[in-house]
Order: C-alpha cells, then structure tokens, then sequence
C-alpha cells in the first residue's frame, strides 16, 4: 500500500518535470505541482499576509530575484518587483500584450475588443481613437473643470450641514457622473449605488491573475458563485443594459455633425463605413463603455476614499492643507485647475495617498508577445506577467519610512516635486487613457471638500486604519468620519 502511494507521487513528480520544463535560465521560483502548480501556495501565503501583492514581494525576497516564476494552474507567470525590472516591463513593446484567460473572457463579455483587455492592431487604434475623441469632447479644457465643478456642488450641498458620512458612495457618484456626461452626455446617478456594490463583491473575489477562475476554468460549472462566475455574469448583464440602453437612445436622436459627445462620435465612425467594419462596431463601443466605467467608478472612488481617510488619521498635515487652503482661496470659491500649481501641500498630500494607499498595487496582466529578455532572464512568448508596484511605492531606499504618512516628502523648496516612480496610471502605452479626467477630479473634489469641512475621527469609536480588503483592487475597511463645517458664520 506505502508502496503503491511512493510510486503515484514518484510518477506525479516525474509528469511535473516532464510538463512543466522551464527553458534554461528562467527566473527561480517555487517547484509547480502537477495540476495545481503554485496556485494553492500562492492563494495561503496571500490569505496569511492579507495580500496578493506582499506575498509576491515575500516571494521575491524568498528567491532573492526581482523576478520570480509561478504556475497557476495550466498558466506561466512571472511576477515582477522592483524599479528596474517594472520599468523595463511597463516601456517594453513586447510585454503589451494581454492574456485571455477566462477571467478576462467574462470580464470582456467573450469579446477581444475595447481598451482594456484587448492587443494588437485593433487595440492601438481604438486607444488612440478614445483618446484623440475624449479631448475632443473637453478633456482638458475649461467645460471638464466646469463639469467636475458641478458635481461637486452638489456633493458640498450634500454634506453642508457636516455630521458622520461614510464618504465613499457620495465621492463615487460626483466621479462617475462627470465620466458619464463626457461619453453619454448624461448622468448615470440612479444605478451607481448598485453597481458600486457589484464592483465591491468582483474586486474581493478575484485577484490580478484571475482567481481560481483562471486557473481552473470547468470550476464555474461546478461552483459558480464561489468561483465568482455568477457575479461577474450578473455585473456584465446590468452593465450591458444601461450601456445598450443608452447607446440605442443615442441612435433615434443622432444628427450628423451634431456630435455631442463619446458615443456620438463612435456612431459617426460606424456610419461612415456603412457597418461593413469590423473595428467600428457596436460591440466596440460596448466594451469602451464598460472599460471606462470600471475605472472611473471603481479605482477614482476608491483613491478619494483613500484620501479622506488618510486625513482623518493625520491631522496634522491636514492642519497643514487648511492652511495653504486658506491663503490661497477665497472662503466662497470654488478651486479651480488653475489654482493646482499654488497649492503644492495639496499636490503633495495626493501623491503621498497614492503612495502609501496604492488602490491597484498589481497592475496587469500583460502577455509577452515574443520570447525576449528580462533583467538576463528568459521568458517565452504568452507568459503572463504580474507588476507588482506596491514593490516600489514602499521601497524605502526610494521612500524613508515608507509607512509613514509624510507628503513632504514631495516638496522642494517649498514647490511640488513630482516622482515618477509613483505609478498609479501606469507607464508606457497601456497608461491610463482618463488620467487627465482621473487627475482634475481627484484634485477639485478632494480640494473642495477639504476646503469646506475639518474630517474627524467619529468620537466613541475604534480608531481609524488603514485595514485594507484585499482582492483585484485594495480598498479601505468601511468606516466614517465625522465631517465638521470649516468657515460658519
């Protein structure tokens, strides 16, 4: 009987070199068990440090190697940390490829198109395409501050009379309504509550490399709402129905040369081509819709939640913030865009949240499009690749005392010094297409509300931290803050 057992795991070992032979000088990791690979390593030691992305760092150190090899799964994945290897990933043309596991199949509806989760040819010339079309549309120019100033209006006019707020569904719906206007020429306000929620329960279930979804794609038959099959079906069905909606309410009021906005101008480029292109189709369209959704709702929400937080635990830097607020504005007013470059606290205080309260701290997943080199490792076309940046966000020969909340580390002389190793839109030509929007928005909201109100912890309760719910994206444990009018008269 022992016998028998010796010769069956003999034998596995034995198909585990055959099948999982790695070419010479790929990077070092863990030994891939047949069938599993790391994947049960890889999800305990994340479970055991609360975190995908400091159990690939663990593993770093472990191998002593910025890059490390995994197998989840049937999947090869690297997982990349450290300035120098993630720099040469994110600006290397040959690591801008997307895998299409079946995480990322539900995700984009079985369809490899929009800005996303999409390659190649296509891919480069939609991106282009929104991206030349949203500047077009007013980024950057006086109606998107105009736009995000309207909203935050509201959001002030939602909170004037101060008192305990659990900020985040508020900050959420000032975000996405200013996207949703820019691409729909509309508001989305009466469904974003739900969605958040939705986005809530996908970001916790999976992680970057897809979950065990990805790993073990039969599993949804066999399990589908703990796989997360289920929740991504029903997000993907409400998500299409507003977008399908709103794209038809589109084409019964349509006027040539009257394109109002991004959905507008999509319909002009289908139309010039008679429905015969295969790039220019309503299916594209949806999938830009859901891509720029998905982050403005989710990942800009989650950064403003960070960043109330964060003050909220640090008062006296915001001391500091009123008080270069104060100087500066007028206590009526407004911030406008053009008010960025005299408020450097501010500037600062940003980036230091997105620092330390990285929201996607592993950005990914890339495929490598040809066998190439990677800091003298090699690494075969279609692996998959993980960036982990919260490596260099916390990096403390980049950062002294990265666990310390210090936005003076961004100020020179008193001026703003921005750091290009603070990544939290990526690099090279997968960075984030609404970053100008991303950008204004954080900054008007996060400045008008700050403006306005002191953020208190709520008295009588636990102290506030910097807990985080691990998964696709980290977000703070749900908490509030006790928000006390500034300037009453």
């Amino acid at each position: 009987m022992v016998t028998g057992v010796l010769i069956a795991i003999a034998f596995a070992l034995l198909l585990a070199r055959l099948f999982c032979r790695n070419p010479e000088n790929y990077p070092p990791g863990p030994f891939p068990w047949p069938i599993v690979g790391n994947l049960y390593l890889l999800r305990d030691l994340s479970r055991k440090l609360k975190a995908q992305h400091f159990a690939l760092l663990k593993l770093s150190q472990q191998y002593d190697s910025p890059v490390i090899s995994l197998r989840l799964g049937g999947n090869n994945v690297i997982a990349v940390s450290g300035l120098e290897g993630i720099h040469e990933v994110l600006n290397g043309e040959e690591f801008d490829g997307r895998p299409w596991n079946e995480f990322i199949k539900l995700r984009n509806m079985g369809l490899k198109k929009g800005i996303t989760m999409a390659d190649g040819p296509e891919w480069k010339e939609i991106r282009a395409w929104v991206v030349k079309s949203l500047k077009n549309s007013g980024f950057g120019r006086p109606e998107m501050s105009d736009m995000i100033k309207s909203e935050l209006a509201q959001t002030l006019e939602t909170l004037k009379k101060g008192g305990v707020f659990r900020l985040k569904p508020i900050v959420g719906a000032a975000v996405i309504n200013v996207l949703w206007t820019f691409v729909a020429g509309k508001e989305i306000s009466n469904t974003i509550n739900r969605f958040q929620n939705l986005m809530e329960r996908r970001a916790a279930i999976f992680d970057m490399s897809g979950g065990i979804l990805s790993s073990f794609p039969w599993i949804r038959y066999v399990a589908p709402e703990w796989s997360g099959y289920n929740i991504l079906v029903t997000m993907n069905n409400e998500l299409k129905n507003v977008i399908v909606e709103t794209i038809e309410d589109h084409k019964r009021n349509y006027v040539a040369g009257s394109e109002a906005d991004l959905i507008d101008m999509f319909l002009t480029e289908i139309y010039a081509r008679n429905g015969d292109s295969t790039v220019y189709t309503e299916e594209q369209l949806i999938l830009i819709l859901v891509d720029l959704f998905i982050a403005s709702l989710h990942t800009s929400t989650l950064t403003l939640d960070f960043l109330f937080l964060n003050m909220a635990m640090n008062l006296d830097q915001q001391r500091r913030l009123h008080q270069e607020l104060d100087n500066v504005l007028e206590k009526e007013s407004l911030p406008e865009l053009s008010d960025r470059p005299k408020l450097p606290y501010i500037e600062a205080v940003l980036a230091e949240s997105q620092r330390i309260s990285l929201v996607v701290p592993i950005i990914g997943p890339r495929r490598v499009l040809k066998d190439t080199k990677l800091l003298g490792y090699s690494i075969p076309k279609d692996t998959s690749v993980l960036i982990n940046i919260f490596s260099i966000h916390m990096d403390p020969t980049l950062f002294p005392e990265p666990e310390v909340f210090k936005p003076e580390r961004f100020l020179k002389n008193g001026a703003y010094q921005p750091d290009d190793n603070i990544m939290p839109f990526g690099k090279g030509k997968r960075r984030c297409p609404g970053e100008a929007l991303a950008r204004a928005a954080l900054f008007l909201i996060f400045a008008g509300i700050m403006q306005r109100f002191e953020i208190r912890p709520v008295p009588g309760k636990e102290p506030l931290t910097r807990e985080i719910i691990p998964g696709i994206t980290l977000s703070p444990k749900p908490y509030e803050v006790l928000l006390v009018p500034r300037h009453t008269s």
